[in-house]
């Protein structure tokens, strides 16, 4: 066997290893809290967090390392990336926490994830 032959097989394992193989998948998201009110005159604002539920029956509050983005349905509100809303006029607003179903793809060099996305949703009533 030539070396080139042997060292592809093994960087090809290394690469699917590096990448997450074999670790539980992100299931659902809980966000936290599920419903909150708060002032669009004085731009009050709600922290919220997402609980990651995993195959393996575990959990753990998700952040931007996991791929963790934010959104929120309309102007009513805004939202930061650590999941800080403040409401900015009147209105019912949809709160949506989204992660890659493979956090483990989530790394900082420059590779997408290409998995499904997993979101969570709450509400947040702008007065």
């Amino acid at each position: 066997m030539k070396p080139l032959q042997f060292i592809l097989p093994v960087c090809t394992a290394l690469i699917l290893i590096g990448c997450g193989a074999g670790h539980p998948n992100l299931t659902s998201i809980t966000v936290s809290p599920s419903t909150a009110t708060a002032s669009s005159a004085t731009h009050a604002q709600v922290g919220y967090t997402a609980q990651g539920h995993f195959s393996d029956g575990s959990s753990r509050e998700l952040s931007q390392v996991d791929g963790l983005s934010w959104k929120t349905s309309t102007n009513a509100a805004s939202i930061g990336s650590t999941g800080e809303a403040t409401c900015l006029s009147p209105g019912t607003v949809t709160v949506t926490a989204t992660a890659p179903e493979n956090l483990q793809l989530t790394v900082n060099n420059g590779v997408t994830n290409t998995s499904p996305n997993v979101s969570g949703t709450a509400q947040l009533v702008c007065q």
